[in-house]
């Protein structure tokens, strides 16, 4: 390996004809030594939008798109009507389980539902025999206070109901019901299984609201904003970047969130796309002069700065850049005159040469 280094180092030199140049100002070189080097050239251009930043990313789910039926007691499961993958409607039956006190309950409210109804009337007579002198003003107080605490107890026996499970009520069996149409994506219910009050029994999501997940670099994140555009290759699916976290994942990456809108159905939760982050449009007529698309492999960097190589009449110029933004294939940065031209290809041994490696 260092004997194949020497050697390419010193054929460099010797199409150089020149001893190793750190830190010039210009890197002197003939047609002849550009060809022999392999060294292209390509004019910096302007552009009306900024290089398409490609990354890998996740198909998610968001919150919002996801219900949970569960269980509002401590039950049996009898039936089981759907599972992972069916498609269902609002309303549909997902689950039925036999409950403990379910039947109790449906008692309680129609016992406190009559009570209500005779208190409610036994109100409203009063209140005309009082009108008409025929009873003493205590006796209307007292069928007052009667009928507001019946419809106490009947709001209480409503709410001790409803906390056994929102669904169709049948005796002592509850079927539980999608809350919205959708596709179960989690079913962890069998038939015959004891559940306790809580616990998650199908999981229904709404998959034409997805999302997509990115994971960047601390470097990379800095150029991506919210609202910039995504793409997803070899796809019509399309969104925009909604939001970056603030702080790094467990694997030190930058998690940007963007929206999804799928016309073809045919991206999935958990699946792992290419995407394509646009830059922020420029107005026509409205470039930079200054910021310009060079190809990515014209970059090079020495102390952590960028540079090119302009090409000039004498040979080459190392030129610090601003790097914008970057891509596989293109980069835009700041800080060459329009027109410039940059090296593109022979880009490392120009750098040996410069800095003298």
């Amino acid at each position: 390996m260092i004997a194949g280094y020497v050697s390419t180092r010193i054929l460099v030199l010797a199409l150089l004809g020149a001893a190793p140049a750190f830190a010039a100002d210009v890197l002197p070189l003939s047609a002849a030594q550009k060809k022999n080097l392999g060294i292209v050239t390509v004019v910096a251009a302007t552009q009306d939008t900024s290089p398409a930043l490609a990354y890998t990313a996740r198909v998610t789910l968001p919150p919002a798109s996801v219900r949970v039926a569960a269980a509002a007691g401590a039950g049996l499961v009898t039936q089981l009507h759907v599972q992972a993958g069916d498609t269902v409607k609002r309303g549909a039956p997902l689950v039925t389980l036999s409950m403990t006190g379910l039947a109790e309950a449906q008692n309680a409210l129609t016992q406190a539902r009559l009570r209500s109804q005779l208190a409610t009337s036994n109100a409203a007579r009063d209140e005309k025999l009082f009108s008409e002198g025929l009873i003493a003003e205590s006796r209307l107080r007292a069928t007052r206070s009667e009928a507001q605490s019946a419809h106490a107890s009947l709001v209480a026996a409503q709410t001790a109901l409803s906390m056994m499970g929102a669904g169709k009520v049948t005796g002592s069996s509850i079927t539980l019901t999608a809350p919205i149409a959708g596709v179960v994506t989690e079913s962890v219910a069998e038939p015959g299984q004891r559940v306790d009050a809580g616990m998650a029994l199908v999981k229904v999501a709404d998959l034409s609201n997805l999302a997509l997940e990115i994971p960047l670099s601390t470097i990379q994140a800095r150029q991506v904003a919210v609202g910039q555009s995504v793409t997803v290759a070899d796809s019509k699916a399309s969104g925009r970047v909604i939001a970056l976290l603030p702080q790094l994942n467990a694997s030190q990456s930058v998690l940007a969130r963007a929206s999804l809108v799928d016309p073809d159905k045919l991206l999935r939760p958990g699946q792992s796309v290419q995407v394509a982050l646009a830059g922020t449009s420029v107005p026509q007529g409205k470039q930079t002069a200054q910021t310009l698309i060079v190809p990515a492999a014209a970059l090079v960097w020495q102390a952590s700065l960028p540079y090119v190589f302009v090409e000039t009449a004498q040979g080459f110029a190392p030129t610090p850049v601003q790097l914008i933004r970057q891509n596989a294939s293109q980069a835009e940065v700041t800080g060459l005159a329009t027109g410039s031209r940059v090296a593109a290809k022979g880009v490392a041994a120009l750098k040996a040469q410069w800095l003298g490696e």
